[in-house]
């Protein structure tokens, strides 16, 4: 049952699920449905009610698995490995659908599902989003690329804004705004995460206001499009509100580096600390 909640920034730690020390995080995603995939966010334990994992046998990889996605409908995952392969899960059955052997040659660093669930599009060392007719690329060339998914025609490619230290930074990751898909929220490795349209005009800039420390590790877009979410060097998570432009809150997340943030109906962050 999808949890319905107040677009609202948080406030308090509701739980923390911790790992093994050599069991880190590397990518965390909310189903659409708004349930958590493995780990039951109400109680942070594994989700017993996937007999699956109740009987202890997962999804699982030979190596890391470094992305995953999930369809719109909630009813299959993908999941991407170190080795280049791609697995597409049956979240109710835990079944493995569909095995690509060698999708890249190195590591699958995005995943994303067409609207009808029919097609995957995967990235290796970059990110990837899609409105279903469009797919908007990010890369550590620092550009941005918008695709055309049916020509697979390039349509536009730009630059974000320098940084302020000057130079330019690799752009880690791009996020369509749900209410407006011809927006975009683009992350890179400064203190500044920006919004911009599809032809790479800048609509809205938001700051950590920090020369030293400041710069954003990783960020995400609220469901509702109404928050755009940071996790700094200084393991700090900034909340933006997309309206009025402004740092409304701020607070500690973690004990050592942040790796990512996701959100859906909670806010979730996982860190080089073995902890969610």
């Amino acid at each position: 049952m999808k949890q319905d909640v107040d677009d609202m920034y948080p406030a308090t730690l509701s739980h923390t699920t911790k790992f093994g020390t050599k069991s880190r995080a590397e990518c965390a995603k909310f189903s659409p449905d708004g349930q958590f995939l493995v780990w039951d966010y109400a109680s942070g334990n594994l989700k017993k009610d996937l007999h699956y994992q109740a009987d202890e046998t997962f999804m699982m990889h030979d190596d890391p698995v470094l992305f995953v996605d999930f369809s719109r409908d909630s009813e299959m995952l993908a999941s991407g490995a170190k080795d280049g392969r791609i697995k597409v899960w049956c979240i109710r059955t835990g079944q493995c659908l569909r095995c690509i052997q060698c999708a890249h040659s190195q590591g699958i660093t995005s995943l994303a599902f067409s609207c009808d669930g029919s097609q995957l599009l995967s990235a290796s060392f970059d990110n990837t989003a899609s409105d279903g007719t469009r797919a908007v690329t990010d890369s550590s060339d620092c550009t941005v690329k918008v695709w055309d998914m049916k020509s697979i025609d390039c349509i536009h490619t730009f630059r974000t804004p320098p940084p302020l230290r000057g130079g330019d930074a690799s752009v880690n990751s791009v996020n369509l705004f749900p209410k407006n898909t011809d927006h975009i929220a683009v992350f890179n490795m400064t203190s500044s995460v920006c919004i911009m349209t599809l032809q790479g005009q800048v609509v809205k800039s938001f700051s950590s206001g920090k020369r030293e420390g400041g710069d954003f590790a990783a960020a995400c877009v609220s469901p509702k499009g109404e928050w755009i979410y940071c996790v700094g060097e200084d393991r700090n998570i900034y909340c933006f509100s997309v309206q009025s432009g402004k740092l409304e809150h701020l607070m500690k997340v973690h004990e050592k580096d942040v790796i990512g943030v996701t959100h859906q109906n909670l806010l979730a962050t996982y860190s080089e600390d073995c902890t969610m």
